[in-house]
Order: structure tokens, then C-alpha cells, then sequence
């Protein structure tokens, strides 16, 4: 009676079958040992991280110290010449008119006195907010340098206290008033002057320079010098973060 059973099948993987698995299996577990390698090197690496931060705050990469200088050149304070027309902030089209006084540029002059540098400008601006119509630019600054009885600061608090009461005079209008930080001292006016056109002034001291910054529209251009107190805002802040900078670097200590 022939013998009617089937061959016995072989279970598993055999030849190329098998070697294919264990390269496979083998790949796999590399891989995995890799990627566990990783991951604690990762979590080593956030770990450390979060020790360089409190609070989740960013810490900077670079700490700036910015410190006055030990004393100011005879004439290193004309900034209607030297320092306006150098600035990236603004874009002057032209300047009008110019004046800059130092009395430490007289020959006479003695340390022991009181010193004080001003200075008055105009210029033809080309404003980077708004619109494409130039305003005019008026800049002034008193800076006591030196004072004989030690007290700059408080000079130049009755010089700012003056100058606000001035720039009411200075406008036939005042639409808004507004307190800044871009200073130790900062105030802005807005609204219209004698000849209707639209006007923004901005007083500040820094340390012992109290200084104006005066935008107008042009009459002449097809809105007869009307501009938003936004647009000039925009620019006086810009413009007037810079100038801060620059007087509290510049004044000596």
C-alpha cells in the first residue's frame, strides 16, 4: 500500500530567508542602540540648557555696558553737524541752518567755571513713516557740562521745566500731550502752529542735556502739511532713542 503522507515541512526560515531576518533583526537592534544613545544626549543636553535660564527667561548672548565718557573734547558735542547728518534713523534731505556753541572753545576758557554746549538746527527731512512728502526738522539741545556747585542734573530740570512751558506758546492748537520712556525725561506735543500746519515737539532730558525735537509739515504738499500724530510719533521715537544714547555717552560723569 503506497504511502499516501505528506513530507514533513520544516518550520522556520532557512537559507537566504534566514539570513535576511538575522541581517534585518540585527539592523534593527543597531538602530534602536543608536537611537537610545540619542535620546540621552538629548536629555543631557536640555538638562543643561535649562541650567544657563531661570524661569524659562532667555539669558542674552551678549551683555552690552555702555559708560560716559571721562570728559568731552573741546567742540565733540556739535551734533547738528557732526551727528545728525550721520544717522541711519532719519534721512535729511537738506540742511537749512546750523549753530553750535562750546565755551570750552575759547582760548580764555577755565575748567573751573561753569560750561554749557548748545546748539540749534533746521533741516529738510524725508520721513521714513507715512508718506513720501518731506516735513521740516528742528532740532535744539542745552547741555551743562560742567557746574561749579555739583548740580547738573538739577540745572538741567529747570532748564526742561522751562522748555515745556515754552512749546505751549509754539502752537496756535494742542490736540494731545504724552509722557515717554524714550529719556529720563520725555513729553510730546501735537496739533497745529500759527500757520495751520501740523506740528509734533518733543522735549527730553538725558542726564544734564535737555533737547527738542520739532517736526512740521510741508504747507506746500497736497495735504497742506497735514500729518497724523502716528506718523510723527514713529519717527520722534526712533529718532529720539538715538539721541539719548548719544548725550549718555557723551556727557561726562
Amino acid at each position: 500500500m503506497a504511502d499516501t503522507k505528506e513530507p514533513v515541512r520544516k518550520k522556520g526560515l532557512h537559507g537566504w530567508r534566514a539570513a535576511a531576518a538575522v541581517f534585518g533583526c540585527g539592523t534593527l537592534a543597531a538602530f534602536g542602540v543608536f537611537g537610545a544613545v540619542i535620546g540621552v544626549l538629548n536629555l543631557l543636553l536640555d538638562t543643561a540648557a535649562s541650567g544657563f535660564s531661570s524661569d524659562g527667561e532667555d539669558i542674552p548672548a551678549v551683555a552690552q555696558s555702555v559708560q560716559p565718557r571721562a570728559e568731552l573734547e573741546p567742540g565733540a558735542l556739535d551734533l547738528c553737524s557732526d551727528y545728525l547728518p550721520q544717522i541711519s534713523d532719519i534721512t535729511i534731505a537738506s540742511e537749512l541752518t546750523a549753530e553750535h556753541s562750546d565755551e570750552a572753545q575759547d582760548s580764555s576758557f577755565s575748567s573751573e567755571v561753569a560750561r554749557t554746549v548748545t546748539g540749534r538746527c533746521t533741516f529738510e527731512l524725508t520721513p521714513q513713516f507715512g508718506t513720501v512728502n518731506k516735513w521740516l526738522f528742528g532740532f535744539e539741545f542745552e547741555a551743562v557740562i560742567h557746574d561749579p556747585s555739583q548740580n547738573r542734573d538739577q540745572v538741567a530740570s529747570s532748564i526742561l521745566q522751562q522748555r515745556l512751558t515754552d512749546v505751549e506758546g509754539e502752537f496756535e492748537s494742542i490736540e494731545s500731550q504724552g509722557e515717554h520712556d524714550w529719556a529720563d525725561a520725555s513729553r510730546s506735543f501735537y496739533g497745529e502752529n500759527a500757520d495751520g500746519v501740523s506740528q509734533y515737539v518733543v522735549v527730553s532730558q538725558t542726564r544734564s542735556a535737555v533737547y527738542t525735537i520739532i517736526f512740521t509739515g510741508d504747507p506746500e504738499s497736497v495735504d497742506n502739511g497735514a500729518v497724523s500724530e502716528f506718523d510723527f510719533e514713529r519717527q520722534a521715537e526712533v529718532l529720539a532713542g538715538r539721541l539719548h544714547d548719544r548725550f549718555y555717552r557723551v556727557i561726562p560723569e
